[in-house]
């Protein structure tokens, strides 16, 4: 039996998300700008909406698009959009982004040029906008994925700091002990000459004791 090539396992791993994935986009007719229009929504999970609209911002910038956000619609528009995959005329693409429930629901309308994408008239369209999308949905899996480990690097980064404060404490107090034992050592030196001088000391008193009881008995020889 031939080995799978790594392609071939990455394939296979791919097409069920992105089938699974395309069976989260939902269609319905939403309001937006240009009126009631057929939209694309998809939920993101733990991703807030600031960070989902940056991602999709930053993922729009394949299309070569000129992308701006309407402040008054909260809308982002992309303007003149190249995906081939989808139609080979310039797209104009809508999103807006509504965080609720630790959910961010984008919904996407796309207008082909007269008319706004829907699975009904454009059959042929709607695979290849299911696995953009999906595709963006892919990122922001990895971008959620990235804060988490941003997150977990922050903590290790304190503890680290933590660590490096121990191990300096612990070279300041080895430090200390060191001083204080070379204080020890140099007292119990002191201490060995102080004794040493106590001795000296008591021989030179008992000798001029002795010295001192002699006259005391010369004195009373001559009484």
């Amino acid at each position: 039996m031939k080995k799978l090539s790594n392609f071939s396992i990455w394939l296979m791993f791919l097409l069920p998300m992105t089938n699974l994935l395309a069976q989260n986009i939902q269609e319905n007719e939403r309001t937006m700008s240009q009126g009631s229009k057929p939209g694309f929504s998809m939920n993101v999970s733990d991703l807030d909406a600031k960070e989902t609209e940056r991602l999709w911002i930053d993922y729009l910038k394949d299309t070569k698009a000129k992308t701006k956000k309407d402040r008054k619609t909260n809308e982002v528009f992309a303007d003149d959009a190249s995906i081939p995959a989808i139609s080979t005329n310039l797209l104009d693409i809508y999103a807006t982004f509504t965080e609720r429930n630790k959910q961010t629901e984008i919904i996407v309308w796309v207008d082909l040029g007269g008319a706004f994408l829907a699975r009904r008239q454009h059959p042929d369209k709607i695979d290849a906008f299911e696995q953009w999308l999906s595709e963006f949905g892919r990122r922001t899996r990895v971008r959620k994925i990235e804060l988490e480990q941003e997150a977990e690097e922050l903590v290790f980064k304190d503890q680290k700091k933590e660590f490096d404060k121990l191990i300096k404490e612990e070279e300041r107090l080895k430090k200390e002990i060191a001083d204080a034992e070379q204080r020890i050592n140099q007292a119990k030196k002191e201490l060995e000459v102080n004794n040493a001088n106590q001795n000296n000391r008591r021989q030179e008193m008992e000798r001029q004791q002795m010295k001192i009881q002699e006259i005391e008995a010369k004195k009373k020889r001559v009484e």
